[in-house]
């Protein structure tokens, strides 16, 4: 993976990855760090995406779920990421008002499930909607704008909701096999 240091700014939340390292040894440390925190007992905590494919991934992503303050949300979400970077693990982390589970289970082509060209084309008109809180509707990298979410609305300070419709683009081009993990019990 990529072995230059890279600045990040997500919101209020700045650090520093001096390379992308997503190994099982370094995910499960900062697992046992992130699921210590007291609010973690009002949420679930879902693993998913491209480190469960074994994919060659730079991130991981971590999805919350629950009834959760805002404050609480936002200490999770700036949480989740430095711990993350003292392992040297990109924690792409956001709250959704949605399992990823329900999606997985109930509308698999949304997920990402076998291959989009094949589902029937009814199937396909079938979308999730989800609301994801995060901390900033853009990040930036060495200072450079590399994400902005358009329409992001700003809903307390330093946490935003978004509006994404499943399957984007990124679940219509890969094909996933693999079922979000809960890591914690609620």
């Amino acid at each position: 993976m990529n072995k230059q240091p890279h600045n990040y700014k997500i919101g209020s939340v700045e650090f520093t990855l001096s390379e992308y390292n997503t190994s099982k040894k370094s995910f499960d440390k900062w697992k046992d760090e992130f699921l210590s925190m007291p609010e973690i007992k009002k949420c679930k905590v879902w693993l998913t995406g491209g480190f469960l494919e074994s994919w060659d991934t730079f991130d991981i992503d971590i999805v919350l779920t629950g009834d959760l303050t805002n404050n609480e949300i936002k200490k999770l979400l700036s949480q989740g990421r430095v711990i993350g970077a003292k392992y040297n693990i990109m924690i792409d982390i956001c709250h959704w008002d949605k399992e990823p589970i329900y999606i997985y289970e109930k509308y698999p082509h949304a997920w990402g499930i076998g291959k989009w060209k094949e589902y029937d084309k009814e199937v396909q008109k079938k979308v999730v909607n989800i609301k994801k809180l995060n901390l900033s509707d853009s990040y930036y990298i060495n200072g450079k704008l590399v994400k902005k979410v358009h329409g992001a609305k700003k809903v307390d300070d330093g946490l935003y909701e978004m509006n994404y419709i499943y399957p984007t683009l990124k679940q219509e081009s890969r094909e996933y096999k693999s079922k979000p993990i809960l890591l914690n019990e609620h």
